[in-house]
């Protein structure tokens, strides 16, 4: 999809570095790639360096002389990766195997898709380290989460020394004529990529409404250039900027904006962002427009209408489609924004050439293929790493790594919040394998699944541990509510129809708060948690199974097996009711009188 991105102007490499801030250092180069130019940084501290999205594998040469200029490979202490793209990370590898040892720093989804890279170094994860680190020197770099823009696990770095904010993909920009500095144009350039690659307005304005209320005094995005003046203005247009799938733009009124000359003369300085002012004139040589110095179109012989599709068709003609495309999602913008009709060309030859460069060798179309085999590799890869293949549900690792990150969360910000962790075992599966076979148990943990994901609160997380074990979450019920959901996951599965013979679970649950200020779970949260809910899932099933078990001693539990005492003179009475309550999985005890 990015073949009109083929460099248009012919531009030399330029290899060096250049110190942006106190001990931090620019150490990509000035060669363009299509308008889309990738900034690695290096902050150097004392003895220790930290490496910043050091590029693709295109990049690592003069990436790798450049930093071996300012520092000796075996001072680059960390690595940090925002996120997974390849002209951010791909090149890790290259610095190991030139014999740099580092650690990586990243978000643990990120970590899931890096290491298909071949990454071998070990991993720092932000949100298990309440999302800072700390250098030798007592140097404070902060991680802010940027969720979705345009990855899950994205964020930023915030030397909170220099102020320097290290803003990923986020405040970058497309342009044809470079500078490492953001100029007085930069604004619509850097819109032009956001409309591209971020989502839409609902995303970015929680992210940027937090970047107004930190200390900034510098941008330093991967892509395009570095910002230095404006900080909050910046911010501020991407704050309120409509972009992507998820477009709702305020309403505007074609005729008192100036109509579709004011919307041509909109698009003519887009490009001139992106491109040149000279291409831009060049490109619309031969319409019969008249045009200002600053690119407005104050006369024309067309009607509107004839003028929007005009333009567009006179710039594809001229420039080619590349072009085209990048303005794409500015123009729709337009025309939802003053509701008028698309470019008939966006429907029609866009569309028409995106058909034909697909066709155009049969080496693209293998290419094509095998990029979208490696996508869905990588999802599939994904899934694989943290769901169960049999029931879909996050498998035991991944409750691992989920459970110690809501602990340290809920510690660190010293929160009262007390969550509920409850362990189903179902009871005999030994028996039923051995009988059945090792399919129908596949089966009926199939059916399980499907069954507590039907009664799940919208807020609870379900996991399905290894062997016949499940686990969920609760983050926030009262007890009360808790155990009454214990007692309907019981009697759901002990009456469910959907397995070949009875099925019973026995059920542990613990609180939080029953161990908050226990030595075990300072040390060790996720072990002091998980291992109660354990102990209280086999106290159930020693008492023959299918119970929920919530105190963790015999002398406790006693009063919460299900017992039920009846009194009645009446016998007939009494096995009437002794049948329906055992029906309903209650243990009934018997007395003729008081």
């Amino acid at each position: 999809m990015f073949a009109f991105f083929s460099t248009q102007i012919g531009v030399t490499m330029r290899r060096r570095t250049e110190q942006i801030a106190d001990g931090i250092y620019w150490v990509g180069g000035s060669q363009q790639e299509g308008g889309l130019n990738c900034n690695p940084y290096l902050i150097v501290d004392g003895e220790e360096a930290v490496l910043i999205d050091p590029g693709s594998v295109l990049d690592f040469d003069y990436v790798f002389e450049n930093v071996c200029n300012l520092v000796p490979l075996d001072r680059i202490k960390y690595v940090i990766l925002h996120h997974q793209d390849p002209d951010f990370c791909s090149s890790v590898p290259l610095f190991e195997k030139s014999g740099a040892k580092f650690t990586i720093i990243t978000h643990w989804r990120t970590q899931t898709l890096v290491k298909f890279y071949g990454i071998i170094s070990p991993y720092y994860i932000i949100n298990e380290h309440n999302y800072e680190l700390i250098l030798s020197s007592g140097r404070s770099l902060e991680f802010v989460m940027t969720p979705y823009l345009h990855f899950p696990g994205a964020f930023v770095t915030y030397d909170k020394k220099t102020k320097v904010l290290f803003s990923s993909d986020l405040f970058g920009a497309f342009s044809f004529e470079w500078e490492l500095y953001a100029g007085d144009d930069y604004i619509e350039k850097m819109k032009a990529f956001h409309e591209h690659y971020m989502p839409g307005n609902s995303i970015l304005r929680p992210v940027m409404e937090t970047l107004l209320g930190m200390d900034i005094e510098m941008i330093a995005s991967q892509h395009g250039s570095v910002i230095r003046e404006q900080i909050a203005k910046h911010i501020k247009v991407l704050r309120d900027l409509e972009c992507g799938t998820l477009l709702n733009p305020i309403k505007r009124n074609l005729a008192k904006s100036g109509g579709y000359m004011n919307l041509c003369s909109l698009v003519l300085k887009r490009f001139s962002a992106v491109f040149s002012k000279e291409e831009v004139l060049h490109a619309i040589s031969g319409l019969d427009v008249v045009i200002d110095s600053e690119l407005n179109i104050t006369d024309y012989n067309y009607n509107g209408n004839s003028l929007w599709n005009l333009l567009f068709e006179q710039i594809l003609d001229k420039e080619g489609i590349g072009w085209i495309i990048i303005i794409e999602p500015f123009v729709h913008i337009l025309s939802k924004e003053y509701d008028v009709a698309m470019p008939e060309l966006f429907e029609g030859k866009v569309k028409k050439a995106e058909s034909e460069a697909a066709t155009i060798s049969e080496q693209n179309k293998i290419l094509v293929e095998i990029n979208k085999r490696l996508e869905g590799a990588l999802h599939e890869s994904e899934n694989k790493l943290i769901r169960c293949p049999n029931t879909g549900l996050y498998n035991q690792e991944f409750f691992k790594t989920y459970l110690l990150s809501e602990l340290h969360t809920i510690s660190d910000q010293d929160s009262s919040q007390n969550p509920a962790l409850i362990l189903i075992r179902i009871d005999e599966i030994e028996k039923i394998e051995f009988y059945h076979g090792n399919d129908e148990v596949d089966g009926i943990l199939k059916n399980i699944a499907d069954i507590l994901d039907e009664i799940k609160e919208k807020t609870g997380i379900l996991f399905k541990l290894d062997g016949a074990n499940f686990a969920y979450y609760s983050p926030h019920d009262t007890k009360e509510k808790t155990l009454d959901l214990c007692e309907f996951v019981r009697n759901k599965i002990a009456f469910s129809e959907k397995f070949i013979e009875k099925v019973t679970a026995s059920i542990g649950v613990v609180w939080l708060d029953e161990i908050r200020n226990n030595d075990i779970y300072s040390d060790n949260p996720y072990k002091a948690f998980y291992n109660v809910a354990n102990m209280r899932v086999r106290l159930a099933e020693n008492k023959g199974g299918n119970l929920v078990c919530s105190k963790s001693t015999n002398e406790d539990y006693q009063e919460d097996v299900g017992k039920i005492l009846l009194v009645d003179t009446d016998m007939v009475s009494i096995d009437i009711l002794k049948t329906h309550l055992e029906n309903m999985n209650y243990k009934v005890v018997i007395a003729r009188d008081g």
